[in-house]
């Protein structure tokens, strides 16, 4: 019988080590990530390798996927997430651009029940088990969608928070900065950050945007927050 998501402790009440905390939840949630990972590792190249030993393996087709990353560093602890989404009062969209398996569906649910989550990952095997997670759960309102947020086509909806990280080249990352601030009005909109490149970018050509509010001592998370605009 599955556990209730409020019974998981994505708080990581007692302390432990983050990535094991992580590692140890994704298996009471019923994830087979490292499966799934092995057999990326087994297809693809390694994202930082020009070749491989045998030269038969190729890149990934598209925006940077970080195949070849551990499982536990590819995706930001469940307890890093909850810390940040703790920081707000009113949440009723969150899009998470790169959303691998899912991790902050899972969290915000049990933070924010009636908000909806909107994740956009490229890797069609990350995105099939993340919603079979999330449909164990019966997440109706949080979707992970296998989309190239890079494509001309792509269609970046309206939220009050949105995750984005060091995804792919700087010019990648600027470019869907643009494209955020396309869907922004007058209120109050943020984001939830980690990376050199988006950093740069967020302090140099996007400062008149937005503002750093907030900084998670215990990862590189950081939060920006709209400026008017």
């Amino acid at each position: 019988m599955l556990k209730s998501l409020e019974e998981m402790g994505f708080s990581n009440p007692e302390g432990i080590h983050p990535r094991i905390h992580a590692k140890n939840l994704d298996r009471e949630l019923g994830y087979r990530i490292p499966k799934i990972e092995e057999k990326l590792n087994q297809k693809y190249r390694h994202y930082e390798l020009g070749s491989d030993s045998s030269n038969r393996k190729t890149h990934f087709v598209g925006t940077q996927t970080w195949i070849g990353l551990h499982p536990q560093v590819l995706q930001t602890p469940y307890c890093d997430v909850y810390k940040i989404l703790k920081l707000f009062k009113n949440l009723t969209h969150v899009v998470d651009i790169g959303s691998g398996y899912g991790r902050v569906g899972l969290v915000l649910s049990v933070l924010f029940p009636k908000a909806k989550f909107t994740g956009y990952e490229i890797v069609k095997q990350r995105v099939n088990e993340g919603n079979r997670v999330l449909s164990l759960y019966d997440l109706d309102n949080s979707e992970i969608k296998l989309e190239d947020v890079l494509s001309d086509d792509f269609n970046l909806p309206e939220a009050d928070l949105y995750f984005i990280y060091d995804f792919s080249e700087k010019e990648d990352i600027e470019r869907t900065l643009k494209l955020i601030k396309s869907k922004m009005n007058k209120k109050k909109y943020f984001l939830i950050t980690r990376g050199d490149r988006i950093e740069n970018l967020l302090k140099h050509q996007f400062k008149h945007i937005w503002k750093e509010v907030y900084s998670l001592g215990s990862s590189d998370l950081k939060v920006y927050s709209s400026k008017n605009v």
